[in-house]
């Protein structure tokens, strides 16, 4: 790595090294990540340590037999903003034609339950194409009471693994927020920017939380043995 990078990178640089040999799509994400930075294009770099974040989550849902995702989920999402156009409707004077609207949307409700309760088989064949990951703190979650069913008698520090993805949830949440900002323009037409203090920032966080996942991968490595 250049030696014009800055001292808080070291972390960074630690996990890069770690995932060359042990995760090659969260080194390929972080690599790209450290070439964007030496061009000095944080935002785009920001993107990259999002992405690199969600392929470790998503590995190390694989190794602890975790589902990612969920039929019908997506349906919800649209749903909930037709809930608001109908609302809208009733609100500009269109009652009879708004709660029509909503009627729908109950049924479309009903339907999308009846997916959500489906044996998994029958899930992957009505919904596949409608999949999309569960929420990161819903993952986290996942994480801690699975690791709670293993009966490992080595000494790996279950209850400190569990005790930082508790406290490390909502930080993910946060560092995905930021990438997710930086890759949508807003509302009001503000720029956004990820900057070079806020990428330093972030790249420390981004560290921590792979560091985490990582050993958690570790676990499952010598528990299977």
């Amino acid at each position: 790595m250049p030696e014009i990078l800055p001292e808080e990178m070291k972390g960074l640089q630690s996990i890069v090294d770690q995932a060359k040999d042990f995760d090659v799509a969260v080194y390929r994400e972080l690599k790209k990540s450290q070439a964007l930075v030496e061009q000095k294009f944080y935002t785009e770099a920001a993107l990259r340590l999002g992405r690199a974040v969600e392929a470790s989550i998503y590995s190390t849902a694989r190794e602890l037999g975790v589902s990612v995702s969920l039929a019908g989920l997506e349906r919800l999402d649209q749903i909930g903003d037709e809930i608001k156009v109908s609302q809208v409707t009733i609100a500009q004077g269109q009652k009879e034609k708004g709660i029509k609207k909503l009627l729908k949307c109950v049924k479309d409700i009903a339907d999308v339950v009846d997916t959500l309760v489906a044996p998994s088989n029958a899930q992957k064949t009505k919904g596949q194409s409608r999949e999309r990951p569960l929420p990161n703190r819903q993952l986290y979650k996942a994480f801690q009471d699975q690791i709670d069913l293993l009966e490992i008698k080595q000494d790996f520090g279950k209850d400190s693994i569990k005790a930082k993805l508790g406290k490390e949830s909502s930080q993910v949440d946060d560092l995905l927020q930021i990438r997710n900002q930086a890759a949508h323009a807003s509302l009001d037409g503000n720029e956004r920017e990820v900057d070079r203090e806020k990428y330093m920032d972030l790249a420390s966080k981004v560290s921590t939380v792979i560091e985490t996942l990582f050993d958690i991968r570790l676990m499952m490595k010598s528990f299977k043995k």
